[in-house]
């Protein structure tokens, strides 16, 4: 059983499902993931567009929804008696599952770490009781849990494999690029809670770019799984700027495009190893904000500057995203002269290399069935 709770997840859950799938063929596959997973051969339980939820209000907001979805999962190991299960991210969910496995028997492998180096180690306890083994995607998360006891595994980060992959058939006739033309690319996140939160700070800098430029731009908004695409559509309609919309196609918009507003998640790693200059945006509500200023323990909350050590990207925190300032950053990116394009590029570049995993779905897969083997034996 796999189980992921948001678009990346299931961009990782699929690969790792494919690999699964060569390397023992005949198994059956069943979870909860997205459009990517049942592709991949899982039979989907609860498809991500019902778990679009992110914060602890928001989580407080619809924990009736969210029980019962969690209910339904519990009941599906229950019934099915998997002989494994693979959670990605999606901690507060999946930690739940984890200890209904832990209850049954049945071996638990984590892809995909939860960030206890954002958190602090305090769920550290949790993660040795219920999971067997957790399989990291950044290195310096190997040594990080080896030092609090865990069982760990780097695989290499998968997305370095996406990102090394052509574009999809038929993604690039759609999206154009005139000569001399200002190319766009708005990300407002895979929830439903993002979207509404930034979207409308995003289409208001887009006003405001586009008169500077005197209407020499084109701006692209990749709609994700998740989001209701009427959503988006009544948030453009009172816009006053012309926004095309594609059904996801996100690495083939960002390919085209000369800088992206990009919510905060992995979105921005994926346009900084593409090279794509980006303003980083992270609001969400008061309440939220309230336990997790108080919770993280770090510096950056952007993964390009977590991962290259230093401000390569800049971060926009709550009351500071609003249309001017977005407006302002993306405007002032567009003028650089080379140097700081070249520093970008180059510490992009070095971040890659440190991911370097071009076998990643392969070896967690492999992993992840060593686990569950050994435990079974």
């Amino acid at each position: 059983m796999i189980v992921a709770g948001e678009v990346s997840g299931d961009m990782y859950g699929g690969r790792l499902a494919r690999a699964l799938l060569e390397m023992a063929p005949g198994t059956k596959l069943i979870g909860i993931g997205g459009d990517v997973m049942a592709d991949a051969g899982v039979e989907l339980q609860v498809h991500i567009s019902d778990l679009s939820v992110m914060g602890f209000w928001e989580v407080i907001r619809d924990a009736g929804r969210l029980r019962k979805i969690l209910n339904k999962a519990r009941e599906s190991l229950r019934r099915s008696k998997p002989d494994g299960l693979i959670l990605i991210d999606f901690y507060r969910f999946n930690i739940e599952l984890a200890k209904e496995a832990e209850r049954l028997g049945i071996p638990v492998v984590y892809y995909v770490a939860p960030k206890l180096w954002v958190w602090g180690k305090g769920r550290i306890r949790h993660l040795k009781k219920y999971v067997d083994h957790i399989l990291a995607i950044f290195p310096f998360e190997e040594e990080f849990y080896q030092s609090l006891g865990m069982p760990v595994t780097y695989v290499g980060n998968p997305l370095t494999e996406i990102i090394g992959e052509p574009a999809a058939t038929g993604a690039l006739p759609l999206l154009k690029k005139e000569e001399r033309e200002t190319v766009i690319s708005l990300l407002p996140g895979s929830r439903t809670s993002e979207v509404r939160q930034l979207l409308p700070h995003f289409l208001g800098a887009a006003q405001l770019i586009s008169r500077e430029l005197e209407g020499k731009v084109k701006f692209y908004l990749p709609l994700p799984q998740t989001i209701s695409r009427a959503l988006v559509e009544d948030m453009l309609a009172n816009a006053g700027i012309e926004v095309m919309i594609t059904a996801g196609q996100s690495r083939e918009v960002l390919r085209i495009s000369d800088i992206s507003l990009v919510a905060s998640g992995t979105a921005t790693l994926e346009a900084f190893l593409l090279g794509i200059p980006q303003v980083v945006a992270y609001r969400t509500s008061w309440l939220t904000y309230f336990i997790g200023s108080r919770l993280i323990k770090i510096e950056h909350f952007s993964l390009p500057n977590i991962l290259a050590g230093r401000d390569v990207v800049e971060e926009l925190l709550q009351e500071e995203v609003i249309p001017e300032r977005l407006a302002r950053a993306a405007l002032r990116i567009l003028e650089e002269e080379g140097t700081a394009r070249a520093e970008y590029l180059r510490a992009g570049r070095e971040v890659l290399e440190a991911l370097k995993g071009d076998q990643a779905s392969r070896l967690a897969a492999q992993k992840a069935l060593e686990t569950i083997s050994g435990a079974m034996k």
